[in-house]
């Protein structure tokens, strides 16, 4: 009689205490770890106590500038942009909540008188590009998914002596 009590009461208590593991494992159990990328704070987050009558909260428009201009040449005394040797023109924007930016530079000249580098403003290099060799005199990129910042395109002549007319187009 007692190895029946024993056996019923064994069967009760591997439910238990596997019903545990499952509790401290989804509610506990990966506290100590900490983020390496992007926190999910960013989102947008919704009040359930708001008023039924409240308006839902804007979706923020992706923006989109189209931008016409000329780069180059290092005048003297100016100070340089690049490698202490090119000239280059600095637009800054500010990313309102994680998203896409998204940058076309297009140009007259040869395709590699132009690089277009994208900043985090203030803290470093997102991301640098120029056209290939036998190409247009076309850079285009996209990143796909940046974190709510400020940042700064720099459209770099390569070219020392030139003036190059250009068109910057940034989606954002």
């Amino acid at each position: 009689m007692r190895r029946q009590g024993f056996s019923a009461m064994n069967g009760r208590g591997v439910i238990a205490a596997g019903l545990s593991l499952i509790f401290i494992t989804s509610c506990g159990g990966i506290t100590t770890l900490s983020p390496n990328g992007p926190s999910s704070t960013l989102a947008p987050t919704v009040s359930t106590t708001a008023s039924p009558t409240a308006p839902a909260p804007a979706a923020s428009l992706p923006t989109s500038r189209l931008i016409s201009g000329t780069v180059g040449p290092l005048l003297e005394g100016a100070p340089p942009c690049f490698a202490d040797r090119y000239a280059c023109e600095v637009y800054d924007f500010s990313l309102l909540q994680e998203g896409s930016i998204e940058v076309t530079v297009t140009w007259e000249g040869p395709p590699r008188a132009m690089m277009v580098q994208l900043y985090w403003a203030g803290e470093g290099l997102a991301h640098e590009d120029v056209a290939p060799r036998n190409g247009p005199s076309r850079i285009s990129f996209q990143r796909p998914r940046m974190e709510a910042a400020n940042y700064r395109i720099r459209i770099v002549s390569l070219e020392l002596g030139s003036t190059i007319p250009f068109t910057l187009t940034l989606a954002y």
